[in-house]
């Protein structure tokens, strides 16, 4: 298998589909507790407007990870990366990168493609000039956890949650 990495248009989008529902199942297995996980169906409909307009805006990319030797081009992976602002509160230049997926296939996980898409996200940052890098997991997704933490990144702020009960 040779992994080729190459920036998704707008045409690719719909490719991810399949991809983008294994990692709402995988949040659905990693969720502690009862915490509600959008239907699949919804939860498609919403992340694929989100990556149309962040590619159409000039905000996001996409990259796909395909395998090279197959004629069908089948697709290994993905990774959305978006541009966003960095806030008022913290110096970290004017925008910074926001990975919003890394998602591999369960057959080609632990063979680096993971780390590929990270780095290609990472090179993209550098081409912009873009100095900070953040993603987000589920805190109880070790595997994730380790992914991300094999590429560099550390914690830096915790996000907490709670259930309103009286909604």
């Amino acid at each position: 298998m040779s992994v080729t990495i190459q920036r998704a248009h707008v045409r690719d989008v719909s490719r991810v589909k399949p991809l983008w529902k294994l990692l709402l199942q995988r949040y659905r297995d990693y969720a502690a507790g009862d915490w509600p996980v959008r239907d699949p169906k919804e939860a498609w409909e919403r992340r694929h407007q989100d990556y149309l307009s962040w590619i159409n805006d000039g905000m996001g990319v996409i990259y796909l990870a395909t395998d090279s030797e197959d004629p069908d081009g089948g697709l290994l992976g993905y990774a959305a990366l978006r541009f966003v602002d960095s806030g008022a509160a913290m110096n970290l230049g004017d925008s910074i990168g926001l990975i919003e997926t890394v998602v591999v296939h369960p057959e080609h996980r632990g063979k680096g493609i993971g780390h590929q898409l990270m780095a290609t996200c990472r090179r993209e940052l550098e081409r912009r000039e873009i100095g900070f890098c953040c993603i987000e997991t589920l805190t109880t997704n070790e595997e994730a956890l380790g992914l991300i933490e094999k590429n560099g990144f550390r914690p830096y702020m915790t996000r907490f949650i709670r259930r309103i009960e009286t909604v």
